[in-house]
């Protein structure tokens, strides 16, 4: 461990009242800083043992407390939640970006964008709403919405804390009871902001974190009789197993997995915005997120240009820890994270041109962090590894296209459905490449900008079913229809 003089966290000290969400009686997970290997928390692990009661008494408190139909009651705890979150929101922004690397602009941005998901969902606690018909002579049909039960929320470690929220915020305003299972990698985030969440009017045992290998606790949960959904949020690998093992107790899921998003720019489009497009689409947060924008498609006409001056940026952005504002881009999330990537630019090397980047950084005070330099990778054979599979690094493989149907064609050409972006001042074009592109997210003249109040979900193997917004909401309830009839006989 590289001593830089930065205490390690007290995750506990995030806790708003005596008792703690945490179920764990072992101490012993590391949780260590990317860009220094520093200690930055040790988190108690979660016994199987624990994991089952956790699960028993959620099932006790949705069925037996007044959460489940009091919307107003959850709406007040929401809230309260978020504003606890402001308040602590620059010291969880510095524990996101020393737990997961991030720079301290985009962890200051993933803070806000959970507190307004949280917002967001607990104004939608109030207005969970069926709808009723008069079905013939004496007899009424009324719809209903209900919570599902007990949800487990697994979620991963590149967003830690904005994927956690986008699962627990709406299964609770729908009213459920939920365990979330935080990432090895970064479970020290998760348990300081659900730790915020602790309220007086929240009932005992509705919300709680256990912390694990997926391996024992995460497959504990998902093939638990007594959990009635998993929101899971990962690599397509992993979701699959989970739906295989969940549909042995036909339990409800919703999969946000994958991507191989292509960000496709045409020769009419605003140049400079687009290159601060693609830049951001596969170098935020080095690369680390499902809808990065890893294929860039270039219309011929422009591809030497926008290449040339893509390349220029993309050599200028500054590498190092997050904690410095100067930082354009941090570390991988690990040492790991970074072998693969290196071996995918490898790839890369053997089969195209790489035209920046392409290394590790060792130098300049950055050798005990997993860096990686921003990578631009050209001229790759299509049935390349390198433009087929997910990197989740900060690697961009370019691809170029003459008409608007081979785009289309070069576009749907992936295992994966997640996000698109589309680079064109022609709004024609846009209709007809929005209707045709096989993605659950296309931004137009724009990319990575989501909003808690738009859904988002893939196509293919990127997943089945949609967070955010009402839609998201929706998924953690099953709907009933009660039959009235007022009839003085049967028939």
């Amino acid at each position: 461990m590289v001593d830089s003089g930065r205490a390690s966290w007290d995750v506990a000290a995030f806790s708003a009242r005596s008792h703690s969400l945490l179920l764990a009686a072992e101490g012993g997970l590391e949780s260590r800083d990317p860009a220094t290997g520093e200690l930055v928390a040790t988190v108690g692990v979660s016994s199987i043992a624990e994991v089952d009661d956790g699960i028993a008494r959620a099932g006790s408190a949705v069925r037996r407390s007044a959460w489940r139909n009091d919307g107003a009651l959850r709406a007040r705890v929401l809230f309260r939640w978020a504003a606890r979150m402001r308040e602590q929101s620059e010291r969880l922004a510095e524990l996101l970006t020393r737990e997961q690397g991030k720079t301290i602009g985009q962890a200051r941005g993933e803070l806000a964008s959970s507190i307004s998901m949280i917002e967001y969902n607990a104004g939608l606690a109030r207005a969970i709403y069926g709808r009723s018909l008069a079905l013939k002579e004496g007899v009424h049909g009324v719809m209903l919405r209900e919570p599902v039960g007990v949800v487990a929320a697994i979620t991963p470690w590149n967003y830690p804390l904005n994927l956690t929220i986008r699962a627990v915020a709406p299964a609770l305003a729908a009213g459920n009871a939920v365990l979330v299972k935080p990432a090895s990698l970064t479970p020290a985030i998760v348990v300081a902001a659900m730790q915020l969440l602790a309220d007086d009017e929240l009932p005992a045992d509705i919300a709680a974190v256990v912390v694990g290998p997926g391996g024992t606790v995460g497959d504990r949960m998902v093939t638990h009789p007594e959990i009635d959904m998993i929101a899971f949020t990962g690599d397509s690998t992993t979701g699959i197993n989970v739906m295989k093992s969940a549909a042995d107790g036909l339990k409800r899921v919703s999969l946000e997995l994958g991507g191989k998003s292509p960000n496709i720019v045409f020769a009419d489009a605003d140049m400079e915005k687009a290159l601060a497009g693609a830049e951001n689409a596969i170098f935020s947060a080095a690369g680390q997120i499902c809808t990065a924008g890893s294929r860039l498609l270039l219309e011929r006409s422009i591809r030497d240009e926008f290449l040339e001056r893509l390349v220029a940026r993309a050599d200028a952005m500054r590498v190092g820890d997050g904690l410095d504002p100067a930082t354009e881009m941090g570390p991988l999330v690990s040492r790991e994270q970074k072998r693969t990537v290196l071996d995918y630019i490898g790839i890369g090397r053997s089969e195209g041109t790489v035209l920046a980047g392409g290394t590790a950084v060792e130098d300049g005070g950055l050798e005990h962090g997993n860096f990686v330099r921003p990578t631009i990778v050209a001229d790759l054979p299509s049935d390349s590894r390198l433009v087929a599979e997910e990197v989740f690094g900060p690697v961009l493989a370019v691809q170029t296209f003459e008409t608007e149907e081979e785009a289309v064609e070069i576009a749907n050409a992936s295992e994966f459905g997640l996000a698109c972006g589309l680079w064109t001042n022609d709004l024609n074009r846009t209709w007809r490449l929005g209707r045709a592109i096989e993605s659950g997210t296309i931004w137009i003249n724009t990319y990575h900008h989501f909003y808690g109040e738009m859904e988002v979900g893939g196509f293919k193997r990127s997943g089945i079913g949609r967070q955010q917004g009402v839609e998201g909401l929706l998924e953690f309830t099953e709907t009933k229809h009660l039959n009235f009839d007022s009839n003085p006989t049967l028939w």
